[in-house]
């Protein structure tokens, strides 16, 4: 005897079963079981299935079509019907009327379930009984596969078929499931009602009873939770939860998790290719914005696409990441530490008007209101300070620094602005000398007042006709002698005069310091007590500087 519709309808495993018309078939075997997906659904059984429908099917269809729907598949000798009563309108009323009436006529059974009910708990129980184990798993591989699948087919927004792809898996397996990021913030949940998602210390690998990919980890909390990691090209990861908390997970619910596993990450993955693609599509264009490199016409387009105007208050900040031993060219350790760091700091900023290209960050700013510049200013401290601490508790051996270019009007002056970001990087151990901490990091053009001029200033020639003669004297005297008065007196200076500081930070007895400033006064006549002199000296001692770096 096989496994009939009786059996199923006498079973206390679906109370809220009620058969509603075709007593007298109700000892039709049950040799598999189908969801009606579409009207003509008998090319697609080969007899004796259980067809479960919503009537969604039959929606556009009219009553004679119907008919001849339901005569099709009675000769393909149907064990019956499991419905849900869907009467919205005069035409479903009319259509489950008439599936009542071919029921009683051609002794079909219907059996009526109620809304709340989803047909994938029937489906897995009636493969169960019908099947053996193996059997069963590879049919409800199939269904579930098919029936993800064609989600895939029918809905092209990203955020809705995730949605709608998350729902369905609730239905199929019982239980709410989630997406969550790298940072386990929820991305996605088939369930308003789960609880903020950690990962316990004390979670364990779990392999269910099937062939996969890869293992589950599983953790008790609230509920036993399983987990399933998506790495996407190892940019960022991925987290598939799996809440039980109505009713524990089956091999057959594994099974359909591993469908659900396969068509996400092919959604992700095809999603994240996208994006990226759109990223450098737009990142170009910025980049190119920023350089120059456009004509009007074409600055205009591009202008449009990032939604920047003429009348835009704008800034440019370049951060860029240099190894602290000074090595024009990162290591293959360091590049990686690169890569990890830019994902840091594109936490910190907004991506929409962020560039990046080797071992920099380019951020076009919107600049508010005057009373918000200093407010910018202090955030863009804090976030340098914030991704230093980074790189040191990694121990990673870089520096971070940022240059902030001046404010322009409009996106056609953006160059200049990037321009003096770049400038204040490459002349940064210089501008720390004029602002006067030697450990700043984020460096400012727009406070440099008229050594900004001096930087600007292509003619090395030119540089030199700003440095006092006492301090070219001095110049002249140590590339001759290859001296260290140079470096002893602006030491000197930057240590307001005190021998016994710069003996200490040049490593030198102090002796020695003396020595080298009866020599300075000796060949440049400086006096040491005159303020206005020392004051030319130091600004001459910093354009000396740039004329170096020339």
């Amino acid at each position: 005897m096989g496994y009939r519709v009786k059996t199923l309808y006498e079973s206390d495993k679906f109370p809220e079963m009620q058969l509603i018309c075709g007593q007298s078939g109700i000892d039709r075997e049950i040799r598999g079981i189908r969801i009606i997906e579409v009207p003509d659904m008998e090319r697609f059984v080969s007899g004796g299935e259980l067809l479960l429908t919503s009537m969604k099917a039959y929606q556009n269809i009219n009553e004679r079509k119907f008919m001849r729907c339901l005569e099709k598949l009675d000769k393909k000798q149907i064990s019956g019907f499991v419905v849900k009563r869907n009467q919205t309108t005069e035409q479903q009323k009319k259509l489950f009327e008439i599936l009542l009436q071919f029921g009683e006529e051609y002794q079909l059974p219907v059996i009526e379930i109620p809304q709340h009910m989803y047909f994938w708990e029937i489906i897995k129980y009636v493969l169960t009984q019908i099947c053996d184990k193996e059997t069963a798993k590879l049919a409800y591989f199939k269904m579930t596969h098919d029936n993800l699948s064609s989600i895939l087919l029918n809905i092209f927004d990203k955020k809705k078929l995730i949605e709608r792809l998350l729902f369905v898996v609730e239905t199929m397996i019982g239980n709410p499931v989630a997406l969550y990021n790298d940072d386990l913030d929820c991305l996605y949940a088939s369930s308003p009602n789960l609880s903020a998602f950690i990962i316990e210390k004390d979670i364990e690998e779990y392999t269910p009873d099937i062939i996969t990919r890869s293992n589950y980890l599983c953790q008790k909390r609230k509920h036993k939770e399983y987990v399933k990691k998506v790495d996407i090209f190892g940019q960022r990861k991925i987290y598939l939860v799996i809440s039980e908390q109505k009713e524990p997970l089956t091999v057959l619910d594994f099974i359909a998790l591993e469908n659900t596993f396969s068509i996400l990450q092919y959604i992700l993955i095809r999603s994240t290719i996208e994006e990226d693609i759109a990223k450098k599509y737009r990142g170009d264009l910025e980049y190119r914005l920023l350089n120059g490199s456009l004509s009007g016409t074409e600055e205009d387009e591009v202008a449009k696409i990032l939604e920047l105007n003429e009348t835009d208050e704008l800034q440019v900040i370049t951060c860029r990441l240099i190894p602290k031993d000074n090595a024009a060219n990162f290591n293959d350790g360091q590049r990686r530490d690169v890569e990890t760091i830019k994902k840091e700091i594109l936490k910190l900023l907004p991506e929409d008007y962020v560039y990046s290209n080797t071992n920099q960050l380019i951020y076009i700013h919107k600049e508010g209101q005057d009373r918000y510049k200093l407010e910018f200013r202090k955030k863009v401290e804090e976030v340098q300070q914030d991704v230093q601490r980074y790189l040191v508790e990694k121990g990673m051996n870089l520096d971070f620094l940022v240059g902030i270019g001046k404010c322009v009007t409009g996106y056609h002056h953006l160059k200049e602005s990037f321009e003096d970001s770049k400038m204040a990087l490459e002349y940064i151990n210089i501008i720390r000398k004029i602002i006067g901490d030697k450990n700043k990091a984020v460096v400012d053009c727009s406070k440099l007042g008229i050594f900004y001029a001096f930087i600007k200033m292509k003619d090395k020639e030119g540089l030199w006709t700003y440095i006092p003669d006492s301090v070219s004297r001095l110049y002249q005297y140590d590339v001759k002698n290859k001296g260290e008065l140079i470096n002893t007196l602006e030491c000197f200076l930057d240590n307001n005069q005190s021998l016994k500081k710069t003996s200490q930070q040049m490593f030198i007895h102090y002796r020695t310091v003396s020595y080298r400033l009866q020599r300075i006064m000796e060949i440049s006549g400086m006096d040491f007590e005159n303020a206005s002199e020392m004051l030319v000296v130091r600004n001459g001692l910093i354009i000396l500087r740039l004329v170096e770096e020339r």
